[in-house]
């Protein structure tokens, strides 16, 4: 093997001292791994000229993976080297107003090759954030102003796209670090926004619910023009294309281009409406390969082509959900199987969310017309790239943790494949591991998920090879391979890489702080061992005592939370009880204070410590205001300590060694009951103990 890799590196250091290939990545977006011709897709239904055509001209893979079942997680990987959930995101996708994720200092795609001397672009969607987050809970990415950190801070030159996703609630483009044409806002004195002339049919002057994905979504207040949703693929192309042309010949590029289709709001341009029997569905896949053909023409024209290694991929498989009313419903009716034969779908921790086509084109390095079947990530590309261009990457406890050097397989080599096992995450932060025909699924979701995909949420195993569309569950035949798998994954997520095996780690029990006892007469003291009697009552949900606590299981996903109310007035004092999480996505203690029923509230879930005051009687959502908020890690199964000092207008929360503080005028209001909510599935209570503040124990 590491004669291999030597080879390998050796090939790299001389092209590179010739003439190094530009690099071209196409990114599309939730397209499935059945929705090409060259891939299985019905030619009746819908027609893949350009990716069949890339294909011809170079090597197939059917066996390449994302690293998650949704964007933002995979989009990082691809650029990194690094499984996103080893960063805060452990489920879901990132927000529209997130800081930048990638941190400035990571090695990535983009510092890699700029330091090789590479001129560098990312066009289109980005989806990974803007700007650096503080310690306010209010804080989120200003789009009034100067977005950075962002695509250029991390190694990109040349930035243009959608900050989000197709049909965010911004309905405008980036570009490089500012809106695109912002024409008020808090722009630097003297300086000018680019923006599109006033004429420019790829722009519109407001941006509507009706454009968004949900199409009920209040849109971002900003004064800049807005995009039109049929004209984003255009653009965005137009913009690759433009870019490719401009480069030098002798000068090296690469460029990052990720396409909005084929994600929803269907919009395919007007030339193409209509056109498919799929539906609009399949005029939107023709919309993406007609910009696939742009990219191909550009490099053909600028004579570009012979010196690209082009990629083309998805960052997660396409949107299955024939349950529903939507246009790829529409268009599975129609015949069209945009995932083949596999199961599943985006979201999902099955084959059909992971499993995308992956096309590498190189003219007389990439033998052309071929098939790979090798098990690849997006996440090698790090260490592809790094091979390429003759860069040696670092240790994988520093950078590229997860990206494997497949470039022997890419030039068609016979050699061993570059990984053994692949890790997949799906969107509710299920883990599922791969070694050879095998597939095991953790089925235990992330802390706080709220939505139940009970299919999903237990363990099992499947042989892939037979059985493709994982259909039968193997892990009773098999307890020896899901001892190994499941070890696997364990030392593999705890080690911090999956480049080289990691050493085994001793997980080391969950040590929890012990409080000192606050000295004074109690006001409330419950040790909850049962069901507490009046005045305590339990208004919603089912509250069942039981091993020595007393514990709160919401009854419906529709309901408001399971709640045990208790009145206590008091004004300066501090608050102690045990909090244990068995399922449930989060607590609320609101506290009730004042006149008129206004409350606040303090959140604890297992990724969220909080503090927020609720909108007044008559108030809307609205008017909520968050006070406080900090990043929290608390493992099922454990009781943690929780302290909340009452003093004036402040409150201090503190879980574990995590603190936040708050103020308000409210909070120094006479506080008139504790209301302990949970919502999900169980959590419990315990050794509840409130102490009035004397003057001489206030902070």
């Amino acid at each position: 093997m590491k004669f291999l890799l030597a080879l390998s590196c050796l090939f790299a250091l001389t092209l590179s001292a010739a003439e190094r290939p530009n690099v071209v990545i196409i990114l599309a977006d939730d397209f499935g791994y059945g929705s090409a011709g060259c891939y299985g897709a019905d030619g009746k239904l819908v027609q893949t000229p350009h990716l069949d055509r890339l294909a011809r001209e170079g090597r197939r893979f059917t066996d390449a993976s994302t690293t998650s079942s949704v964007c933002s997680p995979t989009r990082y990987s691809l650029i990194t080297g690094r499984y996103c959930w080893r960063t805060t995101a452990k489920s879901g996708v990132l927000g529209t107003f997130s800081p930048l994720h990638i941190e400035t200092t990571r090695l990535n795609m983009a510092s890699l090759l700029k330091k090789q001397g590479y001129s560098t672009a990312a066009i289109g969607k980005w989806h990974l954030g803007y700007g650096r987050a503080d310690d306010s809970p209010q804080w989120r990415t200003d789009y009034t102003a100067e977005l950075s950190p962002g695509p250029l801070e991390i190694g990109f030159d040349y930035h243009f796209g959608v900050p989000a996703n197709h049909g965010d609630i911004t309905g405008i483009y980036v570009e490089n670090r500012h809106v695109y044409g912002l024409r008020s806002g808090k722009i630097p004195a003297g300086m000018k926004v680019p923006g599109p002339d006033s004429d420019d049919p790829n722009y519109k002057p407001t941006y509507t619910a009706e454009d968004t994905e949900s199409g009920r979504a209040k849109i971002l207040d900003l004064d800049a023009p807005r995009r039109v949703n049929d004209r984003v693929m255009p653009l965005l192309t137009q913009k690759a294309t433009s870019w490719i042309r401009a480069q030098p010949k002798d000068h090296p590029f690469f460029l990052y281009y990720t396409p909005v289709a084929v994600h929803n709001p269907v919009t395919p341009s007007a030339e193409l409406a209509g056109k498919s029997p799929a539906g609009l569905y399949g005029d939107w896949i023709h919309e993406l390969d007609r910009s696939v053909g742009s990219v191909l023409t550009a490099l053909d024209e600028s004579g570009q082509a012979g010196n690209t290694l082009i990629l083309f991929t998805s960052d997660n498989g396409g949107v299955f959900k024939p349950e529903r009313d939507m246009l790829q419903t529409t268009a599975y009716k129609a015949g069209l199987k945009v995932n083949g034969a596999l199961r599943g779908g985006k979201h999902t921790v099955w084959q059909g969310g992971f499993k995308v086509p992956f096309i590498a084109r190189w003219p007389g390095k990439i033998p052309a017309g071929t098939v790979c079947d090798e098990m690849v990530s997006v996440a090698d590309l790090l260490a592809t790239t790094a091979a390429l261009v003759g860069e040696k990457i670092p240790t994988p406890e520093q950078a590229a943790e997860d990206s494997h050097n497949f470039l022997p397989a890419l030039l068609g080599e016979n050699a061993p494949p570059a990984r053994d096992h692949l890790i997949v995450h799906s969107s509710d932060g299920v883990f599922a591991i791969r070694q050879g025909p095998w597939k095991w699924v953790e089925g235990v979701p992330a802390p706080g998920v709220k939505q139940r995909r009970s299919d999903e949420f237990h363990a099992q195993l499947y042989n892939l090879e037979k059985d493709p569309a994982e259909t039968l569950d193997l892990s009773a035949q098999h307890p020896d391979i899901v001892e190994k798998l499941s070890s696997l994954l364990t030392r593999y997520r705890e080690g911090g890489y999956s480049r080289e095996l990691p050493p085994v780690k001793v997980k080391q029990p969950t040590k929890t702080t012990t409080f000192a006892p606050i000295p004074g007469t109690p006001l409330l003291e419950a040790s909850l061992t049962a069901l507490p009697d009046a005045p305590w009552a339990i208004t919603r949900g089912t509250w069942k005592a039981e091993e020595g606590a007393v514990w709160g299981l919401q009854k419906g996903s529709k309901d408001a939370g399971a709640t045990l109310r208790v009145p206590v007035t008091f004004t300066e004092a501090t608050l102690d009880y045990r909090i244990q999480f068995q399922g449930a996505d989060r607590h609320s203690l609101r506290i009730e204070a004042g006149s008129e029923r206004h409350s606040f509230r303090i959140e604890i879930s297992p990724t969220h410590l909080g503090l927020t005051k609720n909108p007044d009687p008559g108030q809307t959502q609205e008017h909520t205001v968050p006070l406080a908020r900090k990043a929290l890690e608390l493992q099922p199964q454990t009781w943690y300590p929780v302290r909340i000092t009452f003093h004036g207008s402040e409150v201090t929360v503190q879980v574990q060694e995590t603190r936040i503080t708050g103020t308000h005028p409210l909070l120094q209001e006479e506080k008139k009951a504790l209301n302990f909510l949970v919502f999900g599935d169980r959590a419990g209570f315990k050794d509840i103990r409130l102490v009035p503040s004397s003057p001489s124990a206030r902070p």
